[in-house]
């Protein structure tokens, strides 16, 4: 089938901070690469987009996702058995624990962490269950002079955190030992724009600055995760059947709120890999 040219939408910012809802666009469509680089720029723009009322195969979604490179596989997480790649993440009614229940952003714990991530909602609760999203460019871009000279060469260390309680999803596949830790900068520059981030997970993942002890680096860690995720550098997704999110891990922390305990919720998620940090 000939992709068609999909590069007439319409974008509507969702706040100050970032992200951006995309209208116009039918995702089971092939879409050519003039249609893909459009697309893009509103991600390279806004760290986080937004698709409403789409209704795509998971081998629609894989399409879609491969146009911004090779899939990274979840170390913990198995795929569908009919689209690799595509994991499905569900809670259902009895779990009290969500998938990735803290701001982070995806494969931190890996070598190469993840470019993008797409989830696409199968089944949403009658209410909450929102994402949250926060711009690491505005972050960085808000410290003092101070505070950037002082973090400019930092690097942390990114482990896995198999002490914590996990999401039933994850029990089966979730490896009995950590892997090896991966370092990456402080302060990230993104390969596409240029512009630098500050690129930290939650405690759990991002375990402490290289050459400091945990207890030594947390405060300084807690207080740029703490600054990173002030409101006003955030946006707030609220699911229905049919959305789609894709977000840059490059520049945007996410954090899946858990406020829907008996009712299920049930996703779709690729994520795609991303670049060697250095």
């Amino acid at each position: 089938m000939t992709a068609r040219p999909q590069i007439a939408f319409d974008v509507k910012p969702l706040t100050g901070g970032l992200g951006a809802e995309i209208f116009g666009i039918d995702l089971a469509q092939p879409l050519d690469e003039q249609g893909f680089r459009a697309i893009n720029q509103v991600l390279l723009d806004h760290g986080v987009i937004f698709f409403r009322d789409q209704k795509i195969t998971p081998a629609q979604q894989m399409a879609f996702a491969r146009h911004w490179g090779s899939v990274h596989l979840h170390p913990h997480m198995a795929c569908l058995p009919e689209q690799p790649g595509v994991i499905e993440v569900l809670k259902k009614e009895t779990d009290t624990t969500v998938f990735g229940q803290n701001w982070h952003t995806d494969q931190m714990f890996t070598p190469t962490p993840a470019r993008v991530t797409l989830l696409y909602a199968k089944e949403v609760p009658p209410f909450g269950g929102d994402t949250m999203y926060a711009n690491l460019y505005m972050a960085y871009d808000t410290l003092s002079d101070g505070m950037k000279a002082m973090i400019a060469n930092l690097r942390t260390v990114n482990l896995y955190n198999k002490k914590k309680k996990r999401p039933a999803a994850m029990a089966p596949t979730a490896p009995e030992q950590d892997p090896e830790p991966a370092e990456h900068p402080l302060v990230r520059q993104h390969p596409e724009t240029g512009k630098k981030a500050l690129y930290l997970c939650n405690p759990g993942i991002t375990r402490h600055i290289v050459g400091m002890t945990e207890e030594e680096s947390q405060p300084l860690l807690k207080y740029l995760l703490d600054h990173a995720t002030r409101p006003e550098f955030t946006c707030r997704f609220r699911w229905q059947v049919g959305s789609l999110a894709v977000w840059d891990n490059r520049r945007a922390l996410h954090y899946p709120v858990n406020d829907y305990n008996g009712y299920r919720r049930l996703m779709h998620r690729i994520t795609i890999e991303g670049e060697q940090t250095y």
